[in-house]
């Protein structure tokens, strides 16, 4: 609503600051003519009354001292026709008896929300304006025929009947509507066919409304003139007097407002359109008073806070901003006030207690007098982007210390970052590698073949990395063999915003092979096990590859201490290594071994590589680790160990034969003393050969084939020297194998039945414990079958103690003093390799009996 064009001073006397300021800018933002000065007291109002002229006054009732009614004949007395309005919360019907006893102007009772402050706007304008008409009426009486023929508009005389009738026109009337005061009066225009329809029931029943309440009447509505243009009309009367008939007489005056209505149209549609633009943004937007109150606020404001509009009518801006954050929160509100623009990002807390952080801009605004109004500005959740610089601050840490050089290129293939390693690789300072092209480090072939990998990333959903060979040049000329792994990157829309690689060096991957097979990559692209813990050792990040080594997803370990996966010894000495490094600046990290402990329980060796993570206030803040599994070099190790030890011992006693016999030949000149040397060279021979068979077999298997058993047992056979022991095979059948391996198996059993077993006579055997053949005794008979499970291979000869059979297949076991005691052993490596288990069991002609249980069809 607006005004009329002239300016309505008036003065709001109410004891409670806040709302007789909410009061002065409803009334001022509802009518632009409205001008509102406000007082504490009746008193203050009274003084002010004495230095200012007002049109009207607005009062409340109960006040300290001099309350609304006392205030009222007060003015009465002095200033006996200004509009007085008693504005008031407490209402009866005794105080408006009072009131109205008392020359009271208006009597409005206040109530809840603002349309009362239209109402309220309403009726200080319509009793400003019938005073100042009575006012005019009273002061120009003898110039009013001039007064009217001057009137932008029309005055009229008319009977209250639907045509609107009319007995006096005046001459206005053709400037207005175009058809001339005659033509109106005569009848032979009715101004109520001038009215437009869609007009005509609401103007009927809002004048009747005011008639009936015997008060003036103040409409606008639309008519079509005389050459059909359409226009907006305001019209002010009211009843006169009443004829014979019953009928009112109605006086007033019509004028030409379409230019105003058009203007308060256009102005109502952009305060409705900024108003739902405001709520309509996803931020907050708000209005502070200088007072810190908040007094305008957007739907953002509520439904991040979780309060009503209510309650955020009710405090300031300090209740939704953490505690933490008010000293620099004021700081920056006076600042703003000040220089007229400020940022400050704080905390927010919500009516529930979650916290989230917000950025908040603002800036100082003034009200339509220049005079200071307070702050308006916008405030961003930036929750989300604190948390991902945290996160990156994290994945710049384990990307520095990754010993592997990892580059990032953008969309146009150029190089946009490398860490350390890459430039260490490289020999050039970062600053030299960013922004140049790959080809300056790398052939163009591989960089063309990168590029085409890259692409088939892009087109294929279901691989989200690969690796390609490439080389690189260094700054020295040096060119390096490396396997790059790559990935492509996309921005939020889905559009391809470049590529990742992470490179690892293989030129001496050939012949380190064994020993690089224990490193996994680093991170998701690598594949090692990634960690970070803070400082009070509690996961705050895992790779997706812990799981396969600890059994836990990566989102039940995020929040739990380190000891859910060690040992509590371990975590002292990694605890110990930690307090090293904060100790010496110089050593950024540090790698130590200890055992992780899976879901199950179960225990695996690893290999930790720790490094800290960086803190702005340079306390400790938590650390960074890559995690590899050495298993594989734990076990190695161990058989290493296994094995020197049985190499040392055993061909310690041919060599120190060799050694004594030789040189007691020297000594004595007794050339017989050569033929035990070379007896013992030849069994250093043997156990050579059986240790390197041992040593190639290792535990796997080749390429497998279908092998029938009863022909492979004959080559076998036949290679191996017998003498007159004699091969049965009881059937024959076909099973998946390694077939040079699987003869190894029968040579070696072979040639075992025939060195250790003998006749039948076992009672010949030597106090010893030896079992080699006899001149005399009968020879051994070996034989090959199948079993429903597999297969054996059994003697007729001595066999092996019951106590015995649980060491025969242990390197070095021999019950011979010719034996190597890795024939067995080999046995039971090649069909471990397999897959197979072997025992060892009595034969039917109470010898010894081998079986192998496969996991293959016959």
């Amino acid at each position: 609503m607006s005004g009329h064009g002239e300016e309505i001073s008036v003065l709001h006397v109410d004891d409670d600051p806040d709302l007789g300021d909410l009061v002065a800018v409803h009334l001022e933002q509802t009518n632009d003519d409205l001008s509102v000065c406000t007082e504490r007291s009746a008193t203050d109002g009274l003084e002010r009354l004495s230095e200012q002229a007002f049109d009207c006054v607005v009062s409340d009732h109960d006040m300290p001292g001099m309350d609304g009614l006392e205030f009222l004949k007060v003015v009465r007395k002095e200033y006996e026709e200004l509009p007085f309005i008693l504005f008031t919360g407490k209402g009866n019907e005794e105080i408006a008896s009072d009131a109205i006893s008392a020359g009271v102007t208006e009597y409005l009772q206040k109530g809840v929300g603002t349309d009362q402050y239209a109402v309220l706007a309403n009726r200080i304008e319509r009793a400003v304006g019938e005073r100042r008409a009575k006012t005019a009426l009273e002061e120009s009486e003898r110039m009013l025929s001039t007064l009217i023929s001057n009137l932008p508009g029309m005055v009229y005389r008319a009977r209250n009947e639907p045509d609107w009738p009319m007995e006096f026109v005046s001459d206005g009337a053709a400037e207005l509507v175009g058809y001339s005061s005659a033509a109106l009066e005569s009848g032979d225009v009715s101004w109520g066919a001038l009215i437009k329809e869609s007009e005509t029931e609401r103007l009927w029943e809002t004048v009747q409304t005011c008639i009936a309440a015997g008060e003036p009447f103040e409409v606008s509505y639309q008519i079509e003139t005389a050459d059909g243009e359409t226009r907006w009309m305001w019209e002010r009367g009211r009843v006169v007097d009443t004829d014979d008939d019953g009928v009112e007489i109605l006086e007033g005056f019509i004028t030409d407002v379409t230019a105003r209505e058009e203007r308060e149209r256009e102005l109502a549609n952009q305060r409705a359109f900024t108003e739902k633009l405001i709520d309509s943004v996803d931020d907050m937007f708000y209005v502070v008073g200088p007072d810190g109150s908040l007094v305008r606020w957007n739907d953002t404001v509520s439904s991040v806070t979780g309060y009503t509009n209510e309650k955020l009518g009710t405090i300031g801006i300090g209740e939704i901003i953490v505690d933490s954050d008010h000293e620099r929160l004021w700081s920056v509100f006076e600042e703003t006030l000040e220089t007229g623009y400020g940022t400050i990002e704080a905390g927010v807390e919500t009516a529930d207690g979650e916290r989230l952080q917000y950025e908040f801009r603002g800036s100082r605004i003034e009200d339509e007098r220049g005079d200071l109004f307070g702050i308006a500005g916008i405030g961003r959740d930036i929750t989300e982007r604190k948390r991902r610089e945290r996160e990156l601050r994290e994945y710049r840490t384990l990307v520095e210390n990754v010993g592997d050089p990892m580059y990032v290129l953008d969309r146009d293939g150029t190089i946009e970052m490398v860490n350390e390693a890459m430039a260490v690789h490289l020999g050039y300072d970062r600053s030299e590698i960013i922004g140049s092209e790959p080809a300056r480090f790398m052939p163009e072939g591989d960089v063309e073949k990168g590029t085409a990998l890259i692409r088939d990333l892009i087109d294929d959903d279901d691989r989200m990395w690969a690796a390609y060979e490439m080389r690189t040049i260094a700054a020295d000329g040096t060119v390096r063999i490396n396997e790059d792994r790559i990935a492509p990157l996309f921005d939020e829309d889905g559009n391809f915003d470049g590529s990742v690689g992470v490179m690892r060096e293989t030129t001496e991957r050939k012949r380190r092979e064994r020993e690089l097979e224990r490193y996994e990559t680093i991170i998701e692209a690598v594949g090692d096990p990634v960690y970070t813990l803070d400082d009070e050792g509690v996961f705050t990040y895992v790779n997706e590859a812990v799981k396969r080594l600890t059994g836990f997803e990566s989102d039940e370990l995020v929040g739990e201490h380190i000891s859910t996966i060690m040992a509590g010894e371990d975590i002292s000495r990694g605890s110990d290594l930690i307090r090293t490094m904060l100790s010496d600046p110089t050593r950024q990290n540090v790698t130590f071994e200890t055992d992780i402990v899976d879901q199950a329980g179960e225990h695996t060796p690893i290999e930790i590589h720790i490094a800290l993570l960086p803190a702005a206030d340079g306390e400790f803040n938590g650390t960074a680790g890559v995690i590899r599994d050495i298993s594989d070099r734990k076990k190695r190790e161990r058989q290493l160990a296994e094995f020197a030890s049985v190499v040392s011992h055993d061909l310690r006693n041919p060599l120190n034969v060799v050694k004594g016999r030789i040189s007691v030949a020297r000594t004595a000149g007794d050339v017989s003393h050569l033929e035990a040397a070379a007896s013992a060279a030849d069994r250093m021979d043997e156990l050579i050969n059986d240790l390197l068979t041992l040593a190639r077999q290792g535990d796997t298997v080749g390429e497998t084939t279908m092998v029938d058993l009863a022909a492979l047992a004959g080559q076998a056979w036949v290679d191996v020297e017998t003498g007159e022991a004699t091969l049965e095979k009881d059937g024959t059948a076909t099973i998946e194998a390694d077939a040079a391996r699987l003869r190894a198996v029968f040579e070696n059993l072979f040639r075992n039945s025939v060195e250790h077993g003998t006749t039948n006579s076992r009672a010949q055997s030597d106090d010893t414990g030896a079992h080699e053949d006899c001149a005399g005794n009968e020879p051994i008979t070996v034989s090959v079958g199948t079993t429903d499970t597999g297969f054996y291979i059994a003697d007729d000869g001595v066999g092996i103690p019951a106590e015995e059979r649980d060491d025969v297949f242990e390197r070095g076991y021999t019950t011979s003093t010719t034996g190597t005691g890795f024939g067995l052993a080999i046995v039971a490596e090649i069909a471990q390799a397999h897959g197979w288990s072997v025992s060892v069991t009595e034969s039917e002609g109470g010898g010894t009996r081998f079986e192998f249980t496969t996991s293959s069809e016959r």
